[in-house]
């Protein structure tokens, strides 16, 4: 038997009343910028674009952080990508130079050595080198550095490409935070500027940070504010031009791959990093569902999740789940009733949403989950169906009910689970399209229904004894 899954689907017209979620419309963008240098390989953990310059308006910033008991990180930039020379293979040059030089302010730990390191080629073959370290620190001043080319044997002093690397720190252990800035790389004869680098001044950045929803936040702007870094694959982005339920934007969210593992991506209404399961937004009213446009296109079994939950003074008053395992290609309506009872009115609420969460780590790494339009309300919107009309209607009687009640509906019922208004879920006797509620104790139930044709619909009855 497939998951058993709370997708309500409401073909009845009613009027609403909504308070809409923080951007639950995914209209409102935020970027968190990060500058890259064009036409160099950059680690992305401790390089920045600084307007601490000696030369124009930016000089590149390499970094040093100091973690106890482990190695700590070192900033790198360098002008060959060994994983593809296609894109970055060195910088073309052509001078009869000396020296290579540069300005650099820098204030390193005691220990803690940074270096420039260059290879000059000529039609791919070595022709010199230039290998460069220091120490200490600059006082907060530029100070300008000449380094005499170290020439290879051949005696030829044609160049047309340098391999440039520029290190904070040359081992794999730092012993303390530091930085160097470097600016205005260049070719000397004597004192005399004779020739120059793309982009050796430093200048030409492009920027390549996260875009997401303001008011969200993703596993990919986790990864960014914990380390600098990007996933190796994005995992929650905006969708394309014209994939929307309404507007402009919609959220998708993606399985993505860390290294040769494919995890499930997620985003969550939140401030900061550490709002994942915590009391978020106001709740301002008993509002009964979570409500919204969905579309899944699962990579194997994958199962999307939307879970919300809602607090009174700090305390979870309810826990509720929509699992959806089903692919869905177009945009679908889908409900969630809010399982909270009437004693102690929610304040505040939460809610996060999984492209994937099946119980293994099996995720496919195509999986995606698109989410438009959410909001909270009191009953749900009627849908606006883009298929056959259901079978199954919300016609049911007798309500309340002191045991059978009887639903109008021409399939019989394969499935059928009750849930109480503080969540507590009861399987229920199903015998065509009659449930038996006679074992429920006395109180109010959202009844999820399936039938065998896999329709779905949940209904709220009342179970009273006689």
């Amino acid at each position: 038997m497939k998951h058993f899954f709370t997708l309500v689907i409401m073909a009845f017209t009613i009027s609403t009343f909504a308070q809409n979620i923080p951007n639950g419309s995914f209209e409102e963008l935020e970027v968190r910028d990060h500058f890259k240098l064009d036409r160099w390989y950059t680690w992305t953990k401790n390089v920045e674009r600084t307007t601490d310059s000696k030369e124009g308006n930016y000089a590149l910033k390499l970094s040093n952080t100091y973690v106890e008991g482990a190695s700590g990180t070192r900033g790198l930039a360098r002008t060959i990508d060994y994983n593809n020379k296609n894109e970055i293979n060195g910088l073309a040059s052509n001078a009869d130079a000396l020296s290579l030089a540069f300005w650099c302010k820098y204030d390193l730990a005691i220990g803690d050595t940074a270096r420039v390191y260059a290879v000059l080629r000529q039609k791919g073959v070595y022709r010199g080198k230039i290998d460069f370290k220091f120490t200490g620190s600059s006082n907060n001043k530029f100070v300008e550095f000449s380094v005499p080319i170290e020439w290879g044997t051949s005696g030829s002093r044609q160049i047309d490409t340098t391999w440039f690397t520029l290190y904070s720190y040359t081992e794999n252990q730092v012993d303390g935070d530091g930085y160097v800035i470097f600016d205005d790389l260049h070719f000397e004869n004597i004192g005399e500027k004779v020739g120059t680098f793309y982009n050796g001044g430093f200048e030409e950045w492009y920027n390549i940070g996260i875009d997401f929803p303001s008011q969200w936040r993703s596993v990919d702007l986790l990864a960014y504010d914990s380390y600098t870094n990007f996933l190796q694959s994005k995992s929650c982005t905006l969708s394309e031009s014209g994939n929307t339920n309404l507007g402009a934007n919609s959220l998708v969210i993606k399985n993505y791959k860390s290294g040769e593992n494919v995890y499930r991506g997620y985003a969550f209404l939140g401030d900061e990093n550490n709002d994942y399961y915590t009391p978020h937004f106001p709740f301002a009213d008993t509002f009964r569902y979570l409500q919204g446009y969905y579309k899944f296109l699962p990579d194997g079994e994958d199962t999307a999740r939307i879970n919300v939950r809602t607090y009174a003074n700090g305390g979870r008053r309810s826990f509720d789940d929509l699992y959806l395992h089903e692919e869905k290609a177009e945009w679908t309506f889908f409900s969630i009733p809010l399982g909270y009872n009437n004693v102690i009115y929610p304040d505040s609420a939460s809610l996060i949403l999984y492209s994937s969460y099946d119980k293994g780590n099996e995720h496919g790494i195509n999986t995606q989950l698109y989410v438009d339009q959410l909001e909270f309300v009191m009953e749900p919107e009627p849908l606006k169906l883009t298929v056959d009309e259901l079978s199954i209607s919300n016609h049911y009687y007798p309500n309340p009910t002191a045991g059978k009640l009887y639903l109008d509906s021409r399939l019989n019922i394969e499935q059928a689970e009750a849930r109480s208004t503080i969540g507590q879920r009861h399987t229920l006797t199903a015998y065509r399209n009659q449930l038996d509620l006679s074992n429920l104790s006395d109180g109010m139930y959202f009844i999820t229904i399936i039938t065998e044709k896999d329709e779905t619909i949940t209904i709220k009855a009342h179970k009273k004894s006689k």
